[in-house]
């Protein structure tokens, strides 16, 4: 038998000396109400009440026991709310970053959910944006950092968040000396970038941006930034970054001519993620002082 179910059963009768509001009252109907407190009156050998045709009273043993019910199913409610506050607290928050988004921000990103998580622990992972919705559609995934534009629903999620972007270009070739710098300037160079399927409505909406000044791309793979960064300064290619500080020996920074260019991105919500709206908006917040800083130094 389940007790505190049972138990529930009783109070409520009690309280309301009335089987027909006490169903009401607990959302069922009167006959399995009124067959439970006999069932329980049997498992504790006592008669709980006195029924009449215009309800019922307490019996002396239904008064001596209905305090001790109420204690009951007041502790099992507390002893469950400290369980749940447990939970939130040493639970394992997993967030999803893609690649672009620069280093010092995936470090304040993951500070900024460890606030929110209380003993618990997070766990942050890089992956390309295509994976990261999939990520979040199956529960492997919390919370994720993805591109802009992308295919999300039915995920949930910030608005979106531009960061400015810089262009790495060879120090030696002529787009160097050029702040900013336009797209067609950029010529006997390959474009460093990870490949269309890590995020492919982004990919074309760059790839559009060249192709307004006449530009096709000649993609070179490069997973993340340390990998353009290494390819740029071998004097191969030029890439974009979102990082404020990144740079090498050979390598000059200099500002699109196109200010449409820009990261944009949106933090989201698995569907099964217990995670409150404010979570969500503190990473918002944290890419939005990011990007503000980065509109200062570039």
């Amino acid at each position: 038998m389940n007790l505190l179910l049972h138990l529930e059963f009783f109070i409520a009768v009690a309280e309301e000396q009335h089987f027909g509001r006490a169903a009401a009252r607990l959302g069922m109907t009167q006959p399995p109400l009124s067959q439970g407190v006999k069932k329980l009156e049997r498992e504790l050998g006592v008669t709980l009440f006195h029924r009449g045709s215009k309800g019922v009273v307490l019996t002396a043993s239904g008064q001596a026991l209905l305090p001790d019910a109420i204690d009951l199913i007041g502790q099992a409610q507390r002893f469950t709310d400290t369980a749940r506050r447990r939970q939130a607290h040493e639970r394992t928050l997993r967030v999803g970053v893609m690649p672009k988004v620069p280093t010092a921000l995936v470090a304040d990103l993951a500070a900024t959910v460890r606030s929110f998580a209380g003993s618990g622990r997070v766990e942050v992972s890089i992956a390309p944006s295509a994976d990261l919705v999939d990520q979040l559609g199956s529960g492997a995934i919390d919370l994720g950092v993805i591109e802009h534009p992308a295919l999300v629903d039915p995920l949930t999620g910030t608005d979106v968040v531009p960061l400015p972007l810089t262009l790495l270009v060879p120090a030696s070739h002529p787009a160097a000396a050029q702040d900013p710098c336009g797209l067609s300037r950029l010529t006997g160079l390959r474009f460093a970038s990870p490949p269309r399927s890590d995020g492919p409505a982004a990919y074309d909406l760059l790839g559009d941006a060249f192709a307004r000044v006449g530009t096709d791309l000649d993609v070179i793979n490069a997973p993340d930034d340390r990998w353009a960064l290494a390819l740029v300064a071998a004097g191969q290619a030029f890439a974009l970054t979102a990082d404020h500080t990144l740079s090498a020996p050979g390598v000059g920074r200099v500002r699109p001519g196109d200010e449409s260019i820009r990261l944009r991105l949106r933090c989201l919500r698995s569907a099964s993620a217990d995670v409150p709206d404010r979570v969500l908006d503190a990473m918002a917040a944290r890419i939005a002082g990011y990007a503000a800083a980065g509109q200062v130094t570039s």
